[in-house]
């Protein structure tokens, strides 16, 4: 931010010098414009100051976004290099995390805010690891990445990212009046379009009596908005390879598409070979549904570690939806390969 605010200032001088040395020099005939070169130099920099505060503030502390996504990776990795020598830099590590996030290296932007917060219990570092765990297992927001939310919440009441995610919070804990009140908020601060088309609909959905709502939405048996069912199996050749404390992550993503997964269902693995259905109730973020996908792509994976990203060493089998061979009896995923 020093540097760029150093920058600008530079740049300003050198402008305003160029447009007034001519005022100041003497004409053929004698004559100056010290009046108007006066005037010059006190509107050029207020009127750079207008642009910049009117017309566009930008996130100092973002990464370019003009960037090519290798040139942000290396700087990620010179980032974090220096970090290593300089462990105590929270606002660096909260850039590092910003940054991952960018690249959608969402594991690694947990890693990074998890240092700021370990400096600083500020509320992006806070936000910042809850959003990460929730992306990364969906059932987090029931654990650490909940008590996160609420903590911000608790400081910061009006946070738009703290109230969507306080919404999820509300409803993994049944707590509808809550989830009402956080995204109703959310709703009176003007969020982009389709985020509050999402935010209306499941707002209407809470309309109806907890108790009398419906487990799933209508739809064929084998439809994103029903639920899609996936038959897992292991391959003879590797079943000798799950540990005894191993689970099964089905995730689905937007084929063709980067990002984070649509939803995800985790399971211990000890019911190898079993039916496992994923469906909108799975979903990662309210506004990315299961039901708005024409093509799935799913990957079951058994994690020895337990850890939601793949590790050397797990297991994995892929499928696609619609497959051309679905049937009432669902799509068949086995597990045939080891990540390396």
């Amino acid at each position: 931010m020093n540097l760029f605010i150093i920058t600008a200032v530079i740049l300003t001088l050198l402008a305003v010098a160029l447009v007034i040395t001519p005022l100041l020099r003497a004409t053929d005939d004698g004559h100056r414009a010290p009046v108007a070169a006066s005037i010059v130099a006190c509107l050029l920099p207020a009127a750079v100051l207008a642009m910049y505060l009117f017309i566009g503030s930008p996130d100092w502390s973002a990464p370019a976004t003009t960037a090519m996504p290798g040139e942000i990776s290396t700087l990620a990795d010179d980032l974090e290099a220096r970090l290593r020598s300089e462990p105590g830099d929270a606002e660096g590590w909260l850039l590092l995390g910003r940054t991952y996030v960018q690249l959608q290296r969402v594991a690694d932007s947990r890693r990074a805010f998890r240092q700021a917060l370990a400096i600083t219990p500020s509320v992006e570092a806070k936000l910042g690891v809850a959003e990460a765990d929730i992306l990364l297992d969906r059932e987090n927001l029931g654990r650490d990445a909940g008590r996160l939310v609420e903590e911000v919440l608790r400081v910061d009441p009006d946070n738009p990212k703290a109230l969507f995610y306080g919404g999820m919070v509300s409803m993994v804990r049944n707590d509808v009046s809550t989830f009402r009140d956080r995204w109703q908020r959310l709703l009176a601060m003007s969020p982009p379009e389709h985020i509050r088309a999402v935010i209306e609909a499941q707002l209407g959905m809470t309309d109806t009596p907890q108790e009398s709502m419906p487990a799933s939405t209508s739809g064929p048996a084998d439809s994103p908005a029903a639920g899609i069912n996936v038959n897992v199996s292991v391959a003879a050749a590797l079943a000798g390879r799950i540990g005894p404390d191993a689970v099964i992550y089905l995730v689905a993503r937007a084929t063709g598409r980067p990002g984070p997964p649509v939803a995800v269902v985790r399971h211990s693995a000890n019911v190898l070979p079993t039916q496992l259905t994923l469906s909108d109730k799975n979903a990662m973020l309210p506004d990315r549904l299961l039901s708005t996908l024409a093509r799935v792509q799913l990957i079951a994976r058994v994690s020895n570690s337990g850890e939601p990203t793949a590790q050397p060493g797990d297991l994995y089998g892929e499928a696609e939806w619609p497959a051309p061979d679905t049937d009432a009896g669902g799509i068949s995923i086995v597990i045939d390969r080891l990540v390396e």
